[in-house]
């Protein structure tokens, strides 16, 4: 120790760097057994070599404890259930749930057979020994039996709070899902879906701005188009009315007239596509005006189709109009369902195939009132029914048709303003149009309770009597009356 002062440290820092794989179990077990060794060399004498191997085995046990103990600070916290739980639960960070609880079930699985192992081993070292039966067997199995009544209660306590954190984590996507942007979960940082639902938070933040940014372009474009059409309109009525003026001129040349009969039917087209704007701009901020009411959606069908029977003859079309001889009541602003129903007739006129059939079918599906209007499109379709109801889309990719690619928007958000949806379907060149309406019939008026007989005793009663052998020599009075001659004087 003294000449070889630093190469002993040295050597005992080696010797505790191999001591601190050895678990806690394992060291007292071998201090169990060095104990024993010795006990049982006492109790049989001593002899110049037994107390030689005695003295040595106490200087090197004692030696190596201290080497242990100074080197290796907490030496009981490697143990045997600590080095299964860090191998198995360790290195959480980036791991599903499903193998975090795996890996503790593993590990509650582990402890528990190497406690009955450790109660196995012990049961072979009590038997036939003089400890076997004493309060020592008692207590060290009682210590193995709270050991694995102690883990499997760590394992229920820690399955239940990984499954509330995971029905927290199903609830916030569950509020999400309908809606609910501001669901939040505050899991704690040791909760293995601690990572994924800081995750989940940072997409419902994502989701939020993205919602917000896009109403708020939204909401920006209406109001710029809106505001840029009301500029407009002011000038255009202004221009359609010299347009007119124009016309009135005598003595004007063909080709003058025919120009101004382009610049006002340009003009004209103009001022329609304006008013859409404002319909769609009026639907898309929510700021449109419904007056509801009971109306038969049969006769508004019919009554469309006779208004928009110049347009329809114009076309090169077949039409097939198939309306049951029976009331459809609906609840619904019979002047946006008007529109709605014209927007659709124009729309078939218009891109429909030339010398093609237009069908146009009402019918009951349940309780619904449901009008379909199929036509086969000249141009082909490119894009699905969603596309073509947005606003500003034209069924020709070329826009060489004079469509403002407002007709089916308008008609979708009128109809579903109206309590009932629109649904656009293309399958290859079939262009399929369905709209829904609840049927719903008008209240009933209560009807007027009769008065009773007493009521009817009194009126009676009230009445004045009358002669009615007088009646007659009243009429005839009345018809013999003569007027007095006119008391103007004659020429």
């Amino acid at each position: 120790s003294i000449l070889f002062r630093q190469d002993r440290k040295l050597f005992e820092r080696y010797i505790a760097h191999g001591l601190k794989w050895i678990w806690i179990e394992i060291k007292v077990i071998a201090v169990f057994v060095w104990a024993f060794v010795v006990l049982n060399t006492i109790s049989y004498g001593f002899d110049l070599a037994g107390t030689a191997v005695t003295l040595f085995s106490v200087f090197f046990v004692f030696y190596l404890l201290g080497i242990d103990i100074s080197h290796n600070r907490r030496i009981y916290r490697h143990n045997i259930i600590h080095s299964v739980l860090k191998l198995v639960l360790g290195n959480r960070e980036g791991k599903k749930f499903e193998q975090i609880v795996y890996r503790k079930y593993m590990a509650t699985a582990g402890i528990l057979m190497g406690l009955c192992i450790v109660g196995i081993l012990g049961y072979v070292f009590f038997y036939s020994h003089w400890l076997m039966g004493t309060i020592w067997f008692v207590a060290f199995y009682v210590g193995l039996f709270s050991a694995g009544v102690g883990t499997l209660v760590w394992f229920a306590w820690a399955l239940r709070d990984d499954l509330r954190d995971y029905s927290k984590l199903m609830e916030q996507v569950e509020q999400m899902y309908k809606g609910d942007l501001d669901a939040m979960n505050h899991l704690p940082a040791t909760s293995p879906l601690y990572d994924s639902a800081m995750q989940l938070n940072m997409i419902r933040d994502g989701i939020r701005i993205a919602v917000e940014e896009g109403i708020k372009s939204e909401r920006t474009k209406v109001e710029l188009i809106t505001n840029v059409s009301h500029d407009i309109k002011t000038p255009l009525t202004s221009i359609i009315s010299y347009i007119e003026l124009m016309k009135t001129e005598p003595d004007l040349p063909p080709h003058m007239q025919d120009y101004l009969k382009i610049v006002s039917q340009k003009a004209d087209r103009l001022r329609h596509m304006l008013q859409d704007i404002f319909d769609v701009s009026k639907a898309a901020t929510g700021n449109i005006t419904l007056m509801p009411e009971y109306i038969d959606l049969d006769k508004l069908l019919r009554q469309t189709l006779g208004d928009m029977d110049g347009v329809m003859n114009d076309s090169e079309l077949t039409w097939r109009v198939q309306i049951p001889q029976e009331d459809f009541p609906v609840y619904a602003d019979g002047q946006r369902m008007y529109r709605v129903f014209q927007n659709l007739i124009k729309n078939a006129a218009q891109y429909a195939l030339e010398g093609s059939r237009v069908y146009v079918e009402l019918q009951k599906q349940g309780q619904n009132a449901v009008v379909t209007i199929q036509n086969i499109s000249k141009y082909e379709l490119t894009m699905d029914g969603d596309s073509l109801t947005a606003r500003f889309v034209c069924g020709d990719d070329s826009r060489s048709t004079s469509g403002s690619g407002l007709g089916l928007s308008i008609a979708k958000s009128f109809t579903e303003a109206c309590g009932g949806t629109f649904h656009v379907t293309v399958k290859g060149d079939l262009f399929t149009v369905m709209i829904t309406l609840p049927l719903k019939e008008p209240p009933k008026e209560p009807e007027k309770e009769p008065l009773p007989e007493t009521a009817d005793a009194e009126n009676k009663a009230s009445e004045p009597e009358t002669n009615p052998d007088a009646l007659p020599e009243a009429s005839e009075q009345t018809e013999n009356t003569e007027f007095p001659e006119s008391s103007e004087p004659e020429n």
